[in-house]
């Protein structure tokens, strides 16, 4: 009989008492047998370590490790922390408060062990769940980013433009994962640089189902992630030449001016920017946000005018 692929599941912690042991056991009832459960805590304020470690002790049959922060290091180094623990030829990242449905890794690596070189990773759509576990009635794709219609093939330029992409959906084969370096430590979340460097050079592969929920609460990722956050700033940089990416980096620069939080990143980048607009040069002089407006006032008079 031939040997089940091992399947490495990389479990991020962080503030989830209320949640842990559900998702833990979305992964403990899966189908799929050949599983390692990589789990680590950073350095959570809550009791989250203590109900982790009582669900470890009561499911002695698992093949499971546990790495318990005493500082925190933010979710891309500890995730490559647990990426250079794993051993399996698949990587799935969750972080404990989302939930698994039964048969998704069965059904995910019978799909990549047919797959081609050329692609990375399966993904699929995800529900939406509330703190008590209820389903709302959208899901996750077309809830935050409307896409209607996916079929599998290259991503990158749809990932330009947006990422659409339920990360603990994902399944990826971690040779590509560490081909690319693993997770990028200077940015403060992990998934759409990722899905970004790995469409630049391979395919994904949709599955048409719902394979995991996603919750909806007041510390998740996904509410908090502020388009100011510097990550964004970097993770556009890396793909500046595309011109989706020069019009969100433009975009980015002018709120972060509105709002007085320009950095000298963003300097930099204006100062080394060819055929600069006015409005470009007047941030780049700091020339206040009053002849700023003014400008921009008189620009769309301007133009409503043609």
């Amino acid at each position: 009989m031939t040997q089940l692929p091992l399947v490495s599941i990389l479990c991020l912690s962080y503030n989830q008492e209320r949640f842990v042991v559900e998702s833990l056991e979305s992964i403990k009832l899966q189908t799929y047998s050949n599983i390692e459960i990589l789990i680590c805590d950073d350095f959570s304020k809550d009791n989250s370590v203590k109900v982790i470690n009582n669900w470890i002790e009561n499911n002695p049959q698992l093949n499971i490790q546990f790495i318990n922060h005493l500082q925190n290091q933010g979710i891309c180094k500890s995730l490559n922390e647990l990426l250079n623990l794993s051993k399996g030829k698949y990587i799935i990242t969750i972080a404990l408060d989302d939930l698994m449905e039964y048969d998704k890794v069965e059904r995910h690596v019978n799909i990549l062990e047919n797959s081609s070189q050329n692609e990375a990773l399966v993904f699929s759509n995800a529900y939406l769940i509330d703190d008590h576990s209820v389903r709302f009635q959208n899901t996750f794709i077309p809830y935050f980013h409307k896409y209607l219609s996916i079929e599998s093939g290259n991503f990158y330029e749809t990932l330009l433009n947006d990422n659409f992409i339920p990360a603990m959906s994902c399944v990826t084969k971690s040779s590509i994962i560490r081909e690319i370096g693993g997770w990028d430590e200077t940015l403060t979340f992990e998934d759409y640089d990722m899905w970004l460097r790995l469409s630049q050079k391979y395919n994904f592969i949709y599955d048409d189902y719902k394979s995991c929920s996603y919750r909806i609460h007041a510390t998740n990722s996904h509410k908090k992630k502020n388009f100011l956050n510097a990550s964004f700033f970097d993770i556009y940089l890396k793909h500046k030449e595309q011109p989706v990416m020069k019009k969100k980096i433009l975009k980015l620069i002018h709120q972060a001016y509105k709002e007085k939080k320009l950095t000298e990143s963003h300097r930099n980048y204006l100062k080394e920017l060819d055929n600069k607009t006015l409005t470009e040069k007047l941030i780049l002089n700091n020339a206040g946000n009053v002849t700023y407006n003014t400008l921009l006032f008189f620009q769309k008079i301007y133009y409503k005018s043609w």
